[in-house]
C-alpha cells in the first residue's frame, strides 16, 4: 500500500479526525449502485445517449467516491483512498450536473427559439464551457490536496477546488436564470409557444419533469455553494471534518437529484421529439406545418419530373423516343419532347356500330316475312293433285 501522508496529514492520524462510518457510507453506495443501471436502461429505451451517459458517469464516480471512503476506514492516511473519495464525492455531482445543462436547451426548443433570450445553440455552448472549466479545475485541485505536489499546501490546493466549484455553481445559476427567464415570459402572456410541439409540453408527465429539474437543480446549486463554503476553511476546518454534515449535504442531497432525474427521465417526458430539439439537429424550413404525428400524404418524384408541362415526357429508352418522334413528328413541335400541338388525333378509327333493340326487332320480323313468301312460293311451283 502506498504511504500514508505522515506529518502532512490534515489532522493526526490521517485525512479526517473520524473513521468514516462503513454502514452510512455503504447505504448511500447502495442506492447509487441501484440507481446506476436504470439510468442506463430508461437512456437507452427512449435514445438519450448525452444526458443518460452524462447522468450514469456521474453516478458511478459517486460510486467511486463512497468506495474511496469505505476504503478510508482501514487505511485513514492513504493519499490514494482520499483521492478517489474526493475524485467521486466531487465529479460525480459536477457530472450529474452537466446532465441538467444538457436539458435546457431542448426545453427552450420544444416550447419555440423566438421565446428564448437565448439561441439554443448558444446557451449550450456557453453552459458547457462553463461546466467544462469548472470540472478541469476540481481534478487539479483535487490532485493537489491529495498529494501536495512542489510544496503547494493543502489550504492552496482547496483554494483551487473552491474556484472549480464556483464555477459549477456560476453554470447552474445560468442555466437556472436562463430556465425561470422563459417561464416568466410563457407565464406573462407575452410570447405564444410553437404549436409544433403541443402534445409534448402540454402532457402531464412533461410538467413533472419540469417540477422534477427544478427540485434537482436546486438540490445540486445548494450542495455546491456547501462545498465552497465547506473547502474555503481548509480540509482541517471543521466544517470539512464533520462526518454528519457530509453524509447530509455531500451524499444525500446529489442522490436525490440522481434519483429524480432517474425517475423523471427526460427522455419519456419528450418522447420522439428529443432529437428534434437538439439544438445540433438540422432545422429544414417544413413549406405545410402538419401537426405532430399527421401522416404525409406524397410520392416518390420520378427523376424525369419537370414542372414545365411542355417539357414531360415518358421514361422510355432512347430507341422508341426516337421511333414515336419520327412517327408523329407531323403533331409535336420540332425541338419539343413534349405534348403535341394538336390535341385532336390524326387517324381516328371508326366507331362500331351498336345496333338498337328496336332495329333489332325490326330487322329479325323482315328476315321472317320474306322466309315466310320464298317458302310458299316453292310450294305453289308443285300440283299437289297432280303429284298423287
Amino acid at each position: 500500500m502506498e504511504a500514508g501522508c505522515g506529518s502532512t496529514c490534515p489532522v493526526p492520524g490521517g485525512f479526517y479526525s473520524y473513521s468514516p462510518n462503513v454502514g452510512g457510507n455503504v447505504v448511500l453506495l447502495a442506492f447509487y449502485a441501484l440507481s446506476l443501471p436504470a439510468a442506463l436502461y430508461i437512456g437507452i429505451r427512449s435514445n438519450t445517449p448525452i444526458f443518460s451517459a452524462t447522468l450514469a458517469t456521474g453516478l458511478f464516480l459517486s460510486i467511486v467516491g463512497f468506495l474511496g471512503r469505505i476504503l478510508l476506514h482501514q487505511s485513514p492516511d492513504s493519499p490514494v483512498y482520499f483521492l478517489l473519495s474526493l475524485l467521486g464525492t466531487v465529479l460525480g455531482p459536477s457530472t450529474v450536473s452537466v446532465s441538467i445543462l444538457v436539458v435546457f436547451p431542448h426545453i427552450l426548443s420544444v416550447y419555440g427559439e423566438r421565446l428564448s433570450p437565448f439561441k439554443p445553440m448558444l446557451a449550450e455552448l456557453g453552459l458547457y464551457t462553463l461546466i467544462a472549466i469548472a470540472i478541469g479545475v476540481e481534478m487539479v485541485g483535487i490532485v493537489f490536496i491529495s498529494y501536495g505536489f512542489n510544496g503547494v499546501t493543502r489550504t492552496k490546493s482547496a483554494s483551487i477546488l473552491v474556484a472549480g466549484l464556483s464555477v459549477q455553481a456560476a453554470a447552474l445559476l445560468t442555466g437556472a436564470a436562463v430556465y425561470f427567464s422563459f417561464v416568466l415570459t410563457l407565464s406573462s402572456g407575452h410570447g405564444v409557444p410553437d404549436d409544433r410541439h403541443s402534445n409534448v409540453y402540454t402532457a402531464p408527465r412533461f410538467g413533472r419533469f419540469l417540477r422534477g429539474l427544478e427540485i434537482s437543480t436546486t438540490l445540486l446549486l445548494a450542495y455546491s455553494i456547501y462545498r465552497i463554503v465547506e473547502f474555503a476553511g481548509g480540509v482541517d476546518s471543521g466544517l470539512f471534518q464533520n462526518e454528519a454534515a457530509f453524509m447530509v449535504m455531500d451524499g444525500a442531497l446529489p442522490l436525490a437529484s440522481g434519483m429524480l432525474l432517474t425517475a423523471l427521465h427526460p427522455g419519456a417526458a419528450f418522447g420522439a421529439v428529443w432529437k428534434q430539439t437538439s439544438p445540433r439537429q438540422y432545422k429544414r424550413p417544413s413549406l405545410l406545418p402538419l401537426h405532430e404525428g399527421e401522416p404525409r400524404h406524397s410520392y416518390t418524384t420520378h427523376h424525369a419530373y419537370d414542372p414545365n408541362i411542355r417539357k414531360q415526357f415518358c421514361p422510355k429508352s432512347a430507341v422508341s423516343q426516337r421511333t414515336a418522334t419520327s412517327s408523329h413528328s407531323t403533331d409535336i413541335h420540332h425541338g419539343s419532347p413534349g405534348l403535341p400541338s394538336n390535341p385532336r388525333p390524326s387517324q381516328k378509327p371508326p366507331s362500331p356500330m351498336i345496333p338498337s333493340p328496336m332495329s333489332t326487332v325490326a330487322t329479325n320480323k323482315r328476315f321472317s316475312e320474306r322466309s315466310e313468301r320464298r317458302v310458299k312460293a316453292q310450294q305453289d311451283m308443285v300440283d299437289t293433285d297432280a303429284l298423287w
